[in-house]
């Protein structure tokens, strides 16, 4: 089992690659609902988003005292039996990052 970290300019940008690696791809029900279905050896793709690198300082009454700063990017995690070259898109985060996945 392959577990890749991945971080893309946009959203977007990342789920249009996903789709062109044969991660999962988009399909519609017959009620018209759109999804992502994975495909090939995925087992699990998870949308981090945006990761923070600074919380959000909020004070005693829940209002904020100064914004949570975000690293570029967005982040997804891929679980997948396939071997895929993400380059420059994956990333290698050290022991003490942000987020894991399965132990990465």
């Amino acid at each position: 089992m392959n577990i890749y970290k991945t971080v893309f300019d946009t959203e977007e940008q990342g789920k249009e690659i996903l789709i062109e690696k044969g991660v999962w791809e988009e399909v519609t029900d017959e009620d018209g609902v759109t999804s992502m279905q994975y495909i090939n050896g995925t087992k699990s793709v998870v949308g981090i988003g945006r990761i923070v690198d600074t919380p959000a300082d909020i004070d005693e009454d829940g209002g904020v005292v100064a914004a949570a700063v975000f690293f570029d990017g967005w982040a997804y995690d891929i679980l997948t039996e396939d071997t895929i070259d993400f380059g420059k898109f994956e990333v290698f985060p050290d022991e003490d990052s942000v987020h894991s996945f399965f132990g990465h």
